[in-house]
């Protein structure tokens, strides 16, 4: 699982390729949620992120979701909760963006039972 917030795309769009080679790997699935205050902020590397979910559309799924969580709790957005999967042993959460996003990120994925040491902040 791979919450980017703002700019915190551009480190996991490199994670999914590198977990997601062609060929074979023992990644089952990879869910990317990209979270921007503004819906024109999505212009910047959508068509790149786009492009790895059409490479890998059966282990890959992505949403964006705008919200401003400098104004928001994460938990109250409920698009969000929907597509943020709960924890399953062998399940791993990357955040990255700016560091009091990413710690209202870890914080939330915690209530959602994430174990904090399947929580890595870029």
């Amino acid at each position: 699982v791979y919450i980017a917030i703002g700019a915190g795309v551009v480190p996991v769009l490199e994670q999914v390729r590198a977990v997601l080679p062609n060929g074979s790997s023992s990644v089952k699935g990879v869910t990317v949620v990209w979270i921007n205050g503004e819906a024109k902020d999505f212009d910047v590397t959508a068509e790149l992120l786009e492009k790895e979910y059409f490479k890998y559309s059966t282990k890959l799924a992505v949403s964006c979701v705008v919200d401003d969580l400098q104004l928001h709790a994460i938990e109250d957005n409920v698009e969000i909760n929907a597509v943020v999967p709960d924890f399953q042993q062998g399940t791993m959460a990357v955040l990255a963006g700016p560091e009091a996003m990413t710690k209202k990120a870890a914080a939330y994925l915690e209530e959602r039972g994430y174990p904090e040491d399947t929580i890595c902040i870029l």
